[in-house]
């Protein structure tokens, strides 16, 4: 059996989002660093225009 926990991480939507900071690399390095897997993104809020405004990052670990 698995146990989840979830990340939100805002994207803004647009095209010329700047993604320098790549805070989603932090953040997933400090879940693997409590014993949680990556286990994939799901997106929650879109712009208009279709474009990804937000999203959850998803972890699991054994339980």
């Amino acid at each position: 059996m698995y146990e989840y926990a979830y990340e939100t991480i805002y994207t803004g939507g647009g095209f010329f989002l700047d993604n320098s900071s790549q805070e989603h690399r932090k953040i997933i390095a400090s879940y693997a660093a409590k014993g949680w897997r990556f286990a994939g993104f799901v997106p929650s809020k879109f712009t208009s225009n279709g474009g990804i405004k937000e999203l959850d990052l998803v972890f699991e670990r054994e339980v």
